[in-house]
């Protein structure tokens, strides 16, 4: 072969190898998309009724009466909403219930009761919900299963209000 041929094939090669690697990783599977959130998302999205528009919000789904479980991981949202640091100014802690107002909870957290339309939330007692400004339900965490979660939350918080379009 000729100097100039050598030069062809190996510039063609450059270019060729990635791409023809790109399709065997394809078609065999080896490929699995990740994903950036760390909660588990709500398919399909729920919209809270009578929600007041203009916050992000972290809430908790209490179904009944709040033990002391419940007054602990009320604690931790607390802390959780602490941990967002200048992006707390733009969320807010909330109290789903599906029951008569609590009275034993009163840290600056808002309470919301669940209408009939979203009594299905209920099915996430003593997990957390992120809520967008227009009120829906679009990301569900388990506190109960650790830190991670809690961690992930407080990622994905900051995530989507450097992202939002609600400013």
């Amino acid at each position: 072969m000729r100097s100039h041929q050598k030069t062809m094939l190996l510039l063609a090669s450059v270019f060729l190898v990635p791409l023809i690697l790109a399709w065997v990783v394809l078609k065999m599977g080896w490929y699995e998309p990740g994903a950036l959130s760390h909660g588990e998302w709500m398919e399909p999205p729920r919209q809270l009724e009578n929600y007041p528009i203009g916050k992000w919000s972290i809430a908790q789904v209490i179904d009944g009466d709040c033990s002391q479980a419940c007054l602990q991981q009320l604690g931790k949202l607390n802390n959780a909403w602490l941990a967002l640091g200048i992006a707390k100014q733009q969320t807010q802690k909330v109290a789903l219930t599906s029951g008569e107002q609590l009275n034993q909870i009163n840290d600056g957290l808002e309470q919301m009761r669940l209408g009939q339309a979203n009594q299905q939330l209920a099915d996430y007692d003593q997990q957390w919900l992120v809520i967008d400004p227009t009120g829906w339900v679009i990301l569900s965490y388990q506190p109960a299963q650790g830190d991670e979660q809690i961690k992930g939350l407080i990622t994905d918080l900051k995530r989507l209000i450097k992202n939002s379009r609600f400013q």
